[in-house]
């Protein structure tokens, strides 16, 4: 979720389908001093009294190097390890978008079918909106955060809000910023609209289709939807923020009155949204995620091609695909997402042709995870690993 709020928005394993990522001998596949420079871009972190990271690299069916830098909770110097588990923002989306996939490869809907037939609300518009415009965030819908909130409080996430809450806020406006397919604009709510159409076509909760259908199957046993702000997720990290002049002065002026002294500040979320965001995940679950992309063990070359689908709209943008993006790095193509909410950061990028993808998630809200995510893949492009 992208969040304006001042200087805050600054912001061996098996699976059930019988294959192992490799991880004990194919560590020997990086050199000591490949790792070690992996290992210097978090040197700053690797400490008990500082936030940190999670980092994953899988290539094939090997995992490279998995390690964790920093505390996942400062009030007890827990260390992060690949096993945290991680709110992770946006790169949330792929996996909305994922059990939109499996519903049309069931043939319960397609990128046609109007979504006014889930949500009612949606036919006052007189433009039909259709799955394929919440998915490529070409719908015209005004995004929640922009709008002014119904009860007079801030959208920052200590103040409890839910996914109805912000569709409700979202479809008060009588009328799109613009005709369907006419512009992209970024909006989490076209992905908590999905998450309507997976729950009224399935009959099901959508932690609970995405649990049964998506993250069991796949063997990602540490993955959930967090719909539920009291559930007990195991070993989830603590966000943090930096507790600096400029963020304290940013809290106080969205109602969250704060102390100026100390290091670090708490942003604990409060309020479970989901589609857009919401997927509480491990770097080792993200591996074998990104490891079924070069596999396709699951859901096969059907799951595989939707997932990677893109389209071409009037607003001319075609590198937008089920909850990912194309693009080019240093003449490598990938297809990613990355993430940021406050306290939080994450990055999952995958080189499709090399077969590599690379995880990062924090527990910082300026981890810029896509940076590090960037930085990774540089030393692994100048040691020929990539």
């Amino acid at each position: 979720m992208k969040v304006t709020l001042g200087l805050i928005a600054l912001l061996t394993i098996t699976n059930c389908f019988g294959q192992t990522l490799k991880q004990g001998s194919s560590y020997n596949l990086l050199s000591k001093k490949t790792k070690s420079k992996i290992d210097n871009i978090f040197k700053e972190f690797d400490k008990k009294s500082s936030p940190g990271f999670a980092i994953g690299i899988v290539k094939g069916t090997q995992v490279l190097y998995t390690k964790g830098y920093g505390s996942a909770n400062l009030d007890y110097e827990i260390p992060i390890t690949p096993n945290s588990s991680f709110d992770i923002a946006s790169v949330s989306k792929q996996f909305t978008a994922a059990c939109i996939a499996l519903l049309i490869i069931d043939n319960k809907i397609s990128l046609e079918t109007p979504v006014s037939e889930f949500v009612p609300e949606l036919k006052k518009y007189k433009d039909t909106i259709r799955i394929k415009h919440l998915i490529y965030n070409t719908s015209g819908i005004t995004d929640y955060f922009k709008l002014p909130r119904p009860d007079g409080k801030s959208w920052i996430t200590f103040n409890y809000f839910d996914i109805d809450y912000c569709i409700k806020a979202s479809l008060s406006q009588d009328t799109l910023l613009f005709t369907p397919e006419e512009k992209w604009d970024y909006c989490n709510v076209n992905y908590m609209l999905l998450t309507k159409v997976v729950e009224k076509v399935s009959g099901q909760s959508f932690s609970e289709f995405s649990k049964q259908r998506l993250f069991v199957p796949l063997g990602m046993t540490n993955t959930l939807i967090n719909d539920d702000v009291t559930e007990i997720v195991k070993n989830r990290v603590t966000p943090y923020n930096k507790r600096t002049l400029e963020y304290v002065d940013a809290y106080n002026k969205n109602g969250v009155t704060i102390k100026p002294n100390g290091e670090w500040l708490q942003h604990p979320r409060n309020s479970p949204h989901y589609g857009g965001s919401g997927v509480v995940t491990t770097v080792d679950d993200l591996l074998k995620w990104s490891d079924n992309f070069f596999t396709q063990k699951f859901g096969g070359q059907k799951f595989y091609d939707l997932m990677h689908t893109t389209q071409k709209f009037k607003n001319g943008r075609d590198n937008q695909a089920f909850g990912l993006y194309f693009d080019d790095y240093k003449g490598r193509k990938y297809v990613a997402w990355d993430g940021g909410d406050f306290g939080v950061s994450s990055q999952l990028i995958r080189f499709i042709d090399k077969r590599v993808a690379i995880v990062v998630l924090s527990n910082l809200g300026t981890g810029e995870a896509y940076r590090k995510a960037n930085m990774i893949a540089d030393i692994l492009i100048d040691n020929k690993d990539l």
